[in-house]
């Protein structure tokens, strides 16, 4: 699937906000964010099994803007690491499978 940031407009806005919310979260976590774009992962929480997917509602009910690598998966709505707030954090161990975006 091609890359994309949900509601965005356009290419040049889905790279704006893209930027942003990686510029946030390593501000926020003060960690190094890798490159790589993230369509889903699927891990454990709480003994259940969960998806988080771009474009999706996560387990709170909120859109997933983007999901990001670093020390673990970084999971970003609009009022969790997107815009504000602390990012959802999924660690690498609960992690079952991770599903990449096309590269362009």
């Amino acid at each position: 699937m091609k890359f994309f940031i949900p509601k965005a407009k356009d290419e040049k806005q889905q790279a704006e906000i893209y930027k942003a919310i990686r510029k946030f979260a390593a501000q926020t976590l003060g960690w190094a964010i890798s490159d790589w774009r993230i369509l889903s992962v699927r891990y454990r929480h709480n003994g259940s099994e969960c998806l988080a997917q771009v474009g999706e509602h996560d387990i709170d009910g909120e859109i997933v803007l983007a999901i990001l690598d670093s020390v673990a998966y970084v999971v970003c709505t609009p009022n969790r690491g997107g815009f504000r707030g602390d990012p959802i954090l999924v660690g690498k161990s609960d992690t079952s499978d991770v599903v990449y975006f096309d590269n362009e």
